[in-house]
C-alpha cells in the first residue's frame, strides 16, 4: 500500500504541473482571434519576411526590402517560420509567444523544484502563469516571452555546470545568453550580473579555473550575440535594407543608442529626433501636440476606430496623487485627451512608468502589471538567505542567490530607467515567482515543526507578516477600482481570514493538514487579484502597441478603444484609400511612400505590396534624401507618396515635404474617400496623398 500512495504522490505533482501548464497556454492563447495581427509594426514585417530570403535574413518591414524593423532577427524568424507552416494568420504569428509562456512555466518549475522541493517548484510555476504582464506579453507578437524562454533555459544550463563541475553546461548557458541578444539585443544581458557572480562564488573549481571559464564564456556570447549583428554592419548598405531607428544606417548603432543607452537614459527617439521628457508617478504625460511628438496618431497615441485617442494609457486607476480616475479622461468629440496622455511623451512609454524612483514599481501604473508579489520576494530574498551557512557553498545556495541577483538587476532597472515600456516587466516575473514560491514554503517548513526555542519561530512569523502585508497593498490596489470593491475585495478579504482563522486553530491543534489548508487559502486569497488581471486581456482586448493589463479593458467598448486598432485588423476609413491604391497600382512601384511605417503597415499587411516608409518606425530615419527621392520618381518606383499631416520634423524631412509639394499633384480626397468615411485628409493615417506623374 505505501509504495502505491508514494507512486501516487509522485503523480500527482506531474499533474499539478500539467494543469498548471495547461492554464498558461489557456491564459496565453484563448481567443486570440480576437487580437487580429497583433501588433502591425511586426505584422507587417512577418508578411515581408515570407516573401523572400532576404527580406528574411535582414528582418524587412516591407515587401521591397527598404527598412528593416528595431529588431534583432531571431524571435521573428520564429515567428515568420509559425506562419510558413500555419499560414499567415494572426493566430500563427501570436502561437510562438503564447508557447514560449507556458513553456517558462514548466520551467520555473524544473528549476525550482530540483532544489527547493516540487510544492516550491509548483507554487511558483503557479504564481508565474496568472503574472499579468506574463500573460500580456505571450498574447503579443512582440517578442519578450521568447527572450524569458531563452534565459530560463540559460539558468538551467547554469545551474547544471556549477552541479556537475562541467565547463561544457557554462558554454551552452553561455549560447543561450547569446541567442536572446538575438531576440531582444542587450535585454538579453539583464541576468549576466547574476551569471556571472553566481559561477564565480559557488562554481566548484578553483578561482583560477573559475576566471578562466568565465572568459571563454564571455566569447561565446559576444561571437554569439554579435554574429548577425556584424554581417548587417559590413554587408553593401545599398544592398540591404536601412537599419531602422538609427541615424546613420548602423546596426552597432542601433544595439548601443535606440535599443542600448536609450533605453536606460531615454533621452531621444532614435534617428535624430528628440524625446520629451517628464510625467508623474500617475502616468500622465504632459500635453503633446496631434502626432504625439512626431509619431504617428496610429502608432503610440493612436487614434481608435471610434476617434478616440487612447493609446493604452495607464490601467485608468485613481492616481493617488490628484485622485482622479483615468477613465473619465476620455472625450468623445474625437479629439485627444485634455490632459495629453497619450503614449507619444516622455520616452514612448514614460507617460505609463512615471518617474525614476525606489517605489516606481508599486506605482498605480506598473503595480497591476507584475508587481503584486515583489514585496513578499524582496523579503524572501533577504530573510530565506540568513538560513545558510555561507562558509559552506552548496548548489541550491547558488541557485537561490542567482534568482535574488536576477531581481535585484531588473527590479533596479525598472525603477530607475528612464524608457521602457510596461510589458518589460515580463523580465521581472521568473524570479518574484521563484522567490515567493521558496517564501511560502518556508513559512509552512518553519511553522509545522515544534519550536523549541525562539529563534526557530522568527523567521517563519517574519515571512507570513511579510506575506499579509503583501496581501494588504493588493487590496489597496484593488480598491481603486470602484468596481471591484462590492465582489473582489469582499472574495481576497473572506478568504484571507479564512486562512489566518485556520492558522489560529493550528496554533492550538498542532495538526499539520490544518496548516496545510490555511496556508494553501492564505496564498488562494492572494493570488485572486493578479488572477482576475490576467484575465483581463483574454476577455478584453488590449493595445497591441503598448500591452497592458487591467480592469478597464473589461469595460464597455473600452477594450477596443484601448486596443487603438479595430478587430477586423483593418480601418473603415483607410479601406477605401486601400482599394484606390491598389487600383492604381503600378508594377515594379510602390504601393505607396510615407513617412512612418503605422502609415502603411496595414496595407502591407492586406496586400504584401511594397510600400516605402523612409523614416521607418518612429519617422526619422535618414533612408531617404531628396537626390534618392527623385532617382526613385524618374525609375518609376515612387508614385503616390503620403505627406505627414504635420510635417517633417525638419532637415531633409522639411527638403523631401517640399519637394513633393512642389513636384507632385495633389491628389483630391473625394478620388479614395467614401462618403461615409468622411477621412477628408486622411484623418485616421494623419496626412494628405499625393501623385508624382
Amino acid at each position: 500500500m505505501q509504495p502505491i500512495i508514494a507512486k501516487f504522490r509522485k503523480k500527482s505533482y506531474i499533474f499539478a504541473l500539467v494543469l498548471i501548464a495547461a492554464l498558461s497556454f489557456t491564459l496565453n492563447f484563448y481567443a486570440i482571434s480576437n487580437y487580429g495581427t497583433g501588433n502591425e509594426y511586426y505584422a507587417a514585417c512577418i508578411k515581408s519576411m515570407t516573401l523572400s530570403f532576404k527580406n528574411f535574413f535582414f528582418v524587412s518591414f516591407d515587401p521591397a526590402g527598404m527598412v528593416s524593423v528595431d529588431k534583432p532577427p531571431l524571435g521573428l524568424w520564429v515567428q515568420a517560420i509559425s506562419v510558413l507552416i500555419f499560414g499567415y494568420h494572426g493566430w500563427a504569428m501570436l502561437l510562438p509567444q503564447a508557447l514560449a509562456g507556458a513553456a517558462s512555466t514548466v520551467m520555473i518549475y524544473i528549476l525550482t523544484a530540483r532544489y527547493f522541493g516540487r510544492p516550491a517548484g509548483l507554487i511558483s510555476a503557479l504564481f508565474f502563469a496568472i503574472t499579468p504582464v506574463v500573460v500580456v506579453a505571450s498574447r503579443n507578437n512582440t517578442m519578450d516571452m521568447q527572450l524569458v524562454f531563452v534565459l530560463l533555459v540559460t539558468a538551467w544550463f547554469l545551474f547544471r555546470s556549477i552541479d556537475s563541475g562541467k565547463w561544457k553546461y557554462l558554454f551552452l548557458a553561455a549560447l543561450f545568453v547569446g541567442l536572446g541578444f538575438n531576440i531582444k539585443m542587450l535585454q538579453a544581458y539583464m541576468i549576466l550580473p547574476a551569471v556571472a557572480l553566481t559561477y564565480l562564488f559557488f562554481a566548484k573549481e578553483k578561482i583560477g579555473k573559475r576566471i578562466l571559464a568565465g572568459i571563454l564564456s564571455m566569447v561565446i556570447v559576444m561571437a554569439v550575440s554579435l554574429s548577425w549583428v556584424l554581417i548587417v554592419e559590413f554587408y553593401p548598405s545599398e544592398s540591404r535594407p536601412y537599419v531602422d531607428s538609427t541615424s546613420n544606417n548602423s546596426m552597432l548603432e542601433l544595439v548601443f543608442g535606440h535599443n542600448g543607452t536609450e533605453r536606460l537614459f531615454g533621452q531621444s527617439m532614435g534617428g535624430g529626433a528628440g524625446r520629451p521628457s517628464g510625467g508623474d508617478n500617475s502616468g500622465f504625460a504632459p500635453r503633446l501636440n496631434d502626432d504625439g511628438n512626431g509619431m504617428a496618431p496610429d502608432g503610440y497615441g493612436q487614434v481608435a476606430p471610434d476617434g478616440n485617442a487612447d493609446g493604452g494609457t495607464g490601467q485608468g486607476m485613481i492616481d493617488g496623487n490628484t485622485g482622479r480616475d483615468a477613465r473619465s479622461m476620455d472625450n468623445s468629440d474625437g479629439n485627444r485627451r485634455d490632459d495629453g496622455r497619450n503614449m507619444g511623451g516622455n520616452g514612448m512609454g514614460g507617460s505609463e512608468i512615471g518617474n525614476a524612483s525606489p517605489v516606481r514599481l508599486w506605482t498605480s501604473n506598473l503595480y497591476g502589471q507584475g508587481s503584486w508579489f515583489l514585496l513578499f520576494a524582496i523579503c524572501s530574498m533577504l530573510l530565506c538567505v540568513n538560513k545558510w551557512n555561507l562558509k559552506r557553498k552548496n548548489v541550491r545556495q547558488g541557485v537561490f542567490i542567482f534568482w535574488s541577483l536576477w531581481l535585484i538587476t531588473t527590479a533596479g532597472f525598472f525603477s530607475f530607467a528612464g524608457f521602457y515600456h510596461r510589458y518589460y516587466l515580463c523580465m521581472m516575473a521568473p524570479a518574484i515567482a521563484v522567490l515567493s514560491g521558496i517564501g511560502v514554503i518556508t513559512i509552512f517548513n518553519g511553522l509545522k515543526h515544534k519550536w523549541e526555542k525562539k529563534t526557530d519561530y522568527f523567521r517563519p512569523i517574519l515571512l507570513l507578516a511579510a506575506f499579509l502585508i503583501n496581501f494588504a497593498l493588493q487590496v489597496v490596489c484593488v480598491l481603486r477600482y470602484s468596481e471591484l470593491k462590492t465582489w473582489l475585495v469582499p472574495v481576497m478579504l473572506a478568504t484571507a481570514g479564512l486562512g489566518i482563522l485556520l492558522l489560529a486553530v493550528y496554533c492550538v491543534k498542532n495538526k499539520r493538514g490544518i496548516l496545510v489548508a490555511s496556508l494553501a487559502v492564505i496564498v488562494v486569497s492572494s493570488m485572486a487579484a493578479p488572477f482576475y488581471w490576467a484575465l483581463t486581456p483574454v476577455m478584453g482586448v488590449t493595445n497591441s502597441t503598448m500591452p497592458y493589463a487591467g480592469p478597464e479593458l473589461l469595460q464597455s467598448g473600452q477594450g477596443n478603444r484601448n486596443g487603438g486598432f479595430s478587430l477586423d485588423n483593418g480601418s473603415s476609413q483607410n479601406s477605401s484609400l486601400e482599394d484606390y491604391l491598389v487600383k492604381n497600382y503600378q508594377e515594379g512601384s510602390f504601393l505607396v511612400t510615407a513617412q512612418r511605417s503605422s502609415s502603411v503597415a496595414q496595407f502591407i499587411i492586406n496586400t504584401g505590396l511594397p510600400c516605402y516608409a523612409y523614416g521607418g518606425f518612429l519617422g526619422s530615419d535618414n533612408s531617404l534624401t531628396v537626390e534618392k527621392l527623385k532617382t526613385l520618381v524618374a525609375q518609376g518606383k515612387i508614385t503616390y507618396f503620403l505627406l505627414s499631416q504635420n510635417g517633417g520634423s525638419g532637415g531633409s524631412d522639411s527638403d523631401i515635404e517640399s519637394y513633393v509639394k512642389e513636384k507632385a499633384v495633389l491628389v483630391d480626397s473625394s478620388e479614395y474617400s467614401s462618403k461615409t468615411s468622411n477621412v477628408g485628409q486622411m484623418g485616421s493615417l494623419g496626412g494628405t496623398l499625393y501623385l508624382f506623374q
